[in-house]
């Protein structure tokens, strides 16, 4: 028998059934920096790092100078709450410690729910500035970038990016920040995903 309260259910096979409108966990969406769209002009650069390992593999990173961007597009999965939060942030290394210099990065936004015109979500472009504290390099970091504000009016709702790095308010670090991943953080509400391909 399922047993349980509010708007979820324990099944008991451990299993569980939720609601309609309950929040049951967070997932990502994830962007490979090497699936994302480079410019012809300003594009970051491809290089090579063995992320400070003596006599590791040396591995194929994309570096972000200032003024370099590239293009991501990301559409939200069908188990995801409509109307709600898309917390973006990058995963990043450095190949050399700077302590006190800074880096910055800009994600400018656009997006559209399934028959909808794209448009601008409120606060966009996004910025987000980071002071190094000199024992990063080589290192898997975090730079949250935007709460974009809650504009999936359907499943499937298409956002298009452009991540950019940008000069900080002081003291710019001098070389490429390596990005490895942009990512976003959503609200789940159903565990399989929706009942209808174009709407919950």
């Amino acid at each position: 028998m399922p047993t349980g309260s509010g708007r979820s259910v324990t099944l008991e096979d451990g299993g569980f059934i939720v609601l309609a409108g309950s929040a049951i966990g967070y997932d990502d969406l994830q962007v490979s920096a090497s699936a994302a769209k480079l410019p012809a002009s300003s594009a970051p650069t491809w290089t090579t790092f063995d992320f400070n390992i003596p006599g590791g593999v040396e591995f194929n990173v994309l570096g972000f100078g200032i003024g370099e961007y590239q293009d991501l597009y990301i559409q939200t999965s069908h188990r995801q709450k409509l109307n709600t939060i898309l917390d973006n942030h990058i995963h990043w290394t450095i190949p050399s410690d700077s302590a006190s210099d800074k880096i910055k990065f800009q994600l400018d936004v656009i997006a559209a729910g399934i028959n909808e015109a794209f448009a601008v979500p409120p606060g966009s472009p996004f910025t987000s500035e980071h002071t190094l504290s000199g024992d990063e390099s080589g290192g898997h970091k975090l730079l949250d970038l935007a709460d974009i504000p809650a504009v999936n009016t359907t499943p499937s709702t298409i956002y298009i990016a452009r991540l950019t790095r940008i000069a900080a308010s002081s003291s710019d670090y001098s070389s490429d920040v390596y990005i490895l991943f942009n990512d976003s953080h959503y609200m789940i509400d159903t565990p399989a995903g929706s009942r209808q391909e174009g709407s919950k």
